[in-house]
């Protein structure tokens, strides 16, 4: 579900536009979010950016707040991919071994490399979505955190799982 919130935050740009209702209103799609993060290690971190940046724009009036919101996102994976990787177990480590029963001590190489790919990707991410920030035209932002960053991170997903299922074939 909020995959479906996330995504409509950056269409709503359109949707707004369209029926001329003032961008900082999106800030109401943030609020929500706070119901559905879930997740052990970064869920209560999203939910309160979301909370705060909703309520931002919604009481200033003012849609920069909102536009934030994927560049937050992609700083705060990046900082729990990043200091997992100091700690005991990487987070792409504690995923697998949840996931896989077969997962091995072979395989913690592996997974500290992927982990250091998805930290690279999440600064580039968070990198572009806060240019988008500042384009004229949010159209151009909209696209960008609402299609090609999910596309980009799908291709990043699908390739991982593709390369790791033939290593684990010619292992």
């Amino acid at each position: 579900m909020d995959v479906i919130f996330a995504a409509l935050l950056p269409l709503s740009v359109w949707i707004f536009k369209f029926l001329d209702i003032p961008f900082w209103m999106a800030g109401l799609f943030l609020v929500p979010l706070i119901f559905f993060k879930k997740n052990p290690y970064w869920g209560k971190s999203l939910s309160l950016v979301a909370i705060v940046l909703g309520a931002a724009s919604l009481l200033s009036k003012n849609a920069e707040f909102v536009y934030l919101y994927p560049v937050l996102v992609n700083l705060i994976l990046f900082a729990v991919f990043i200091f997992s990787l100091f700690g005991q177990q990487t987070i792409i480590e504690k995923i697998a071994r949840l996931k896989e029963a077969q997962f091995t001590d072979q395989q913690i190489p592996y997974a500290r490399k992927v982990t250091i790919a998805w930290t690279i990707f999440f600064l580039l991410n968070g990198f572009i979505a806060l240019f988008t920030v500042f384009i004229e035209d949010k159209i151009y932002w909209s696209l960008y955190n609402g299609g090609i960053s999910y596309i980009l991170m799908g291709l990043m997903f699908a390739g991982e799982l593709h390369y790791r299922k033939r290593l684990i074939k010619h292992a």
